[in-house]
């Protein structure tokens, strides 16, 4: 459905109830129609424009077809964004008998993007009192933020989480590990200043990029515990929800913290994921400072990527829409191998099981952490013990096997079930090799 039924529709309702009353149309905020803003603000509450709220009626109309979306608020479940047809009414500040009504409609027009968009016909000269109330509507959706020893959630299906990871459980070079605590700490306790002296909105942003497996959620969630043990607040937007990677998430995320007033962490992982059609340009748009959170107290994004090349050259290349890119690596060096596999291992290191660091240069994180993993698994099935160094190359050789059968599996790939002589296929896993 287009956006220009919607305005058919309203000024047929128009005319059916103000004859030939001058008005204008206008893109009008959704969160107008969010069940939050609707329930929050009470009637006779005062507006710009010399007026006051007076309340709602919900109008019935084959053109928009009412429907809720649900979310936390605080520890409640509630009714938030919302489809649906209305009439607001309000009245002049001094005569409660001289009303005018605005004639508003918001639905989902785009089958492929879970998006409200909302448009209103408003009497001539009252855009002022409009505004007022769109302004006051936009207060009341935004997640209330205060101080707590969690992690907000915007987006996901629950609303904290308690991050675990410490940041001497974070395993990477120590000059990337120092830059990285350096800036953001250097961010919070000076910059905020800086920014504010030459009037630019205290909002840094900065992108950890890298193949899948080096360890960016990891290095996320002891960046979010430390955050939290510095007093700070943090934010996590969550895709993992039914609606996935939406703008209308990193909006509401945006407004969170820039109504925080204090110290804001924001995480936002794989950010490449938001960069799609009609978002991406409203993504700049908060990138460029333009729309950005104005947290006087100071904003840090931290987003992350496994898909750099996703992000095109308007990001990357502008100067002020990333602040800094680090390049979170595969491993480097055998003495960070030794240092994660022995991590991994715990009470069952050795020392000779440092005879395979070798192997696991080039690799990810996750890498050196099935091979642990598996290896003691195998140990387990054996009844042992005792992770022996044979277990360990075991467990090397059979995920270095498993990586090649990923890469060449669409070039390689043969049906499974029965041969011709009926004895069974292989599919290239032989698990008992494993154990």
């Amino acid at each position: 459905m287009r956006y220009e039924r919607l305005v058919q529709w309203a000024k047929q309702e128009w005319t059916a109830r103000y004859d030939d009353a001058p008005f204008i149309t206008i893109w009008a905020s959704s969160e107008c129609s969010n069940k939050i803003a609707q329930k929050q603000i009470k009637s006779g509450r005062k507006l710009r424009g010399k007026a006051r709220y007076v309340g709602l009626e919900e109008l019935d109309t084959d053109v928009v077809v009412p429907i809720s979306d649900y979310g936390s608020r605080g520890r409640k479940m509630v009714l938030t964004a919302t489809a649906g047809a209305f009439v607001f009414t309000f009245a002049d500040e001094k005569d409660e008998n001289d009303t005018f009504d605005v004639i508003y409609a918001s639905s989902y027009i785009d089958d492929d993007v879970q998006e409200l968009t909302a448009v209103a016909l408003v009497p001539e000269g009252r855009l002022e009192t409009w505004a007022s109330f769109e302004a006051i509507c936009a207060r009341a959706v935004r997640p209330r933020i205060r101080r707590r020893r969690d992690v907000y959630i915007i987006g996901g299906t629950d609303a904290f989480f308690d991050p675990t990871v410490d940041w001497d459980d974070v395993i990477l070079d120590p000059n990337l590990k120092s830059t990285i605590m350096d800036d953001i700490e250097a961010f919070f306790n000076e910059g905020v200043d800086i920014y504010r002296k030459l009037k630019l909105t205290p909002f840094r942003k900065l992108l950890m990029a890298g193949v899948p497996g080096t360890g960016k959620t990891m290095l996320c969630a002891a960046l979010a515990r430390h955050a939290l043990n510095e007093r700070r607040i943090v934010v996590y937007v969550s895709g993992s929800d039914r609606d996935g990677a939406t703008f209308e998430k990193m909006q509401r995320a945006f407004q969170a913290v820039a109504s925080a007033h204090l110290p804001t962490l924001l995480i936002v992982e794989e950010i490449d994921a938001y960069l799609r059609g009609d978002d991406k340009a409203r993504i700049l748009n908060v990138l460029d400072g333009i729309e950005s959170p104005n947290n006087s107290k100071g904003t840090l994004m931290i987003s992350t990527t496994n898909y750099p090349e996703a992000i095109d050259d308007r990001i990357f290349k502008r100067p002020g829409r990333l602040d800094r890119i680090f390049v979170v690596p595969t491993i480097e060096k055998e003495n960070l191998a030794e240092e994660m596999l022995r991590h991994y291992m715990a009470d069952q290191w050795m020392d000779n099981h440092a005879k395979i660091t070798p192997k696991l240069i080039k690799q990810p994180g996750a890498f050196v952490r099935e091979v642990a993993l598996h290896a003691r698994m195998i140990a387990a099935h054996e009844h042992q013990t005792e992770v022996t160094l044979a277990m360990l190359q075991k467990s090397v050789d059979s995920l270095l096997r498993q990586m090649r059968l990923d890469g060449d599996f669409l070039l390689q790939r043969r049906p499974l079930g029965l041969g011709a002589n009926g004895s069974r296929r292989r599919s290239g896993f032989d698990f008992e090799d494993d154990f």
